[in-house]
């Protein structure tokens, strides 16, 4: 599943990764997600059968987009590739065997970082905590990097797709509900992406609207999870931090 909007920079490398996969039984959806500059035309010549191109008459956001190709996926496993991200060649072939396992419902691996501002490599760091598939440790952080999560296409329907009501952390919240839901993780200690780090107006780099949109994740969750231990926790920290900052805006307004 691969949301695009405004990456005809980027998606045409991130297409030609998915082809370049040393496993051939794979079907690609790219969602254009209304771009002013479709999507269709930075792949001209990639003439695929495996490759399908829906476009979205107005913008739904990444959660809506994934939505529309969770519907339309024929294939028993789904995985989540941004339009400037990338796979290495062997990234299918060493995710798939864990789903052997019939209560693993998603599996993914470490990623290097193209462009950290710090020249960071390693996403993920100590392995030696991964999977992390249980709360409360999973509410500190997401430990999934987006770009190597596949799952099983009906664990994910099964707990209602991406929540399309938030603005971010949509993926985070889809874990979520996936733990919740009894589902367990698997972990693959190799960098089998490639993740570009975010610049310009990216989502991820909004921290005051992300840190709004997992407040509103855990509220939600919460709501519908009273007893599990982790997330509670996060919203009493988060309104509480909300409050002081409300507190100083109020004091700082005189």
């Amino acid at each position: 599943m691969m949301p695009a909007f405004n990456s005809n920079a980027t998606i045409r490398e991130s297409v030609e990764r998915v082809l370049a996969q040393t496993v051939a039984d794979w079907e690609l959806i790219v969602v254009d997600d209304a771009s002013p500059e479709p999507a269709a035309e930075a792949l001209e010549g990639l003439d695929d059968p495996r490759i399908g191109i829906a476009r979205h008459p107005r913008n739904r956001n990444t959660s809506g987009a994934r939505n529309t190709a969770l519907r339309a996926a024929r294939a028993p496993l789904v995985s989540q590739l941004d339009a400037d991200d990338m796979w290495e060649p062997h990234y299918l072939e060493s995710t798939l065997p864990c789903f052997s396992d019939p209560a693993v419902g998603l599996a993914y691996s470490n990623t290097s970082i193209i462009g950290h501002p710090a020249g960071l490599d390693d996403y993920i760091g100590d392995p030696s905590v991964h999977p992390m598939d249980r709360f409360p440790k999973f509410a500190e952080q997401c430990p999934v990097p987006a770009l190597t999560a596949t799952m099983r296409a009906h664990a994910v329907r099964g707990v209602g797709g991406y929540a399309e009501w938030l603005w971010s952390a949509t993926d985070y919240h889809l874990y979520a509900k996936l733990i919740a839901a009894g589902w367990r993780f698997d972990y693959v200690n190799r960098k089998l992406a490639r993740y570009r780090w975010p610049t310009g107006t990216a989502k991820s780099t909004q921290a005051r609207r992300v840190e709004l949109a997992e407040l509103q994740m855990w509220l939600a969750f919460t709501l519908r999870h009273p007893r599990t231990p982790g997330p509670r926790g996060q919203v009493a920290t988060r309104v509480r931090r909300e409050m002081e900052r409300a507190v100083r805006a109020s004091a700082g307004s005189r």
